[in-house]
């Protein structure tokens, strides 16, 4: 019995079929896009004028959509972020307040104080939470209003910078403390029960404490330079309200601020970070009582 043949042409295309499938099967398989991350939360924030005490550049960077930055009430005005080092720029998030630009620009730049260049520009803006796309590197970013919607000053709750990380997500940060049992120093102590060494003895039952003044801080040597990713405090009743997370290469000057609140809510804090530094200090501005900031310990991740 003799079978049919196909004709010619079905052959060919199925030929195609065939090396199409295995060209997929056999192509090596591409790396998956790192997600972004949101780079600006916790970090130093200035700003061109501020409309009153309440409403300080921080507020805008904080996390917190329940307090705001307000500017003067004239054109124009700024905002700016320390990434902390350079970063690829990838989207800007504004949530304003009813007090928002119609003109505005979002602008990097290497160094802050100059040699800003454009990443996103409007004319209308039209307020509320805006979620623009943008592409720029640079360690500062700034938003630059021109335009104001009405008669009051520029106002933010919140002003996220998000871009790319090749580093671990942060649930896979380490979990060796690379400050444990490191040689630490700080700016006073209580008394000699209380040295700065006693927040990084894996310790829960020993602590540092301060003198009951501001600002202090307590640094720990790591012994060479590392990236940071994670810090954890474990606060006594005596904790701070204002502080920040620095590093440095030195440990003598050119402290960098990986973390910065005005709102400490004691307890333990693990606090998401990025840099890097071969020293690590927390300094205190501003105390939650009447005594000094006192630490049962300082993780560094």
């Amino acid at each position: 019995m003799r079978h049919p043949t196909l004709p010619p042409r079905w052959i060919t295309a199925f030929a195609v079929v065939l090396a199409l499938v295995a060209s997929a099967l056999l192509a090596p398989a591409r790396p998956a896009h790192a997600a972004d991350v949101l780079l600006s939360q916790g970090k130093t924030a200035t700003a061109s004028s501020v409309e009153n005490a309440g409403t300080p550049a921080s507020a805008a960077v904080d996390g917190s959509t329940g307090t705001r930055w307000a500017s003067a009430a004239a054109d124009p005005q700024w905002l700016m972020v320390d990434l902390g080092a350079s970063a690829t720029v990838t989207k800007v998030v504004l949530n304003w307040e009813s007090a928002y630009g119609t003109a505005f620009r979002i602008q990097v730049s290497a160094s802050g104080t100059g040699g800003w260049t454009d990443v996103y520009s409007t004319t209308t803006g039209p307020g509320g939470n805006q979620t623009l796309t943008v592409s720029g590197t640079g360690r500062f970013v700034r938003l630059y209003g021109s335009v104001r919607a009405n008669g009051y000053g520029y106002s933010l709750w919140e002003f996220q910078v998000f871009g790319p990380s090749d580093d671990p997500p942060a649930g896979d940060c380490g979990s060796a403390n690379a400050a444990l049992s490191k040689p630490a120093t700080a700016s006073s102590t209580e008394n000699a029960g209380t040295p700065a060494a006693s927040a990084f003895d894996g310790n829960a039952g020993t602590r540092w404490a301060s003198a009951a003044t501001d600002p202090q801080w307590v640094q720990v040597d790591l012994g060479a330079s590392a990236t940071v990713c994670k810090v954890v405090l474990n606060w006594e009743s005596a904790y701070g309200t204002a502080f920040r997370i620095q590093v440095s290469a030195s440990g003598t000057g050119g402290w960098t601020d990986l973390y910065s609140t005005i709102t400490g809510t004691g307890g333990t804090q693990t606090l998401t970070v990025a840099g890097t530094g071969r020293y690590v200090r927390l300094t205190g501005t501003a105390r939650a009582t009447g005594y000094g900031y006192s630490l049962w310990e300082f993780a560094v991740h």
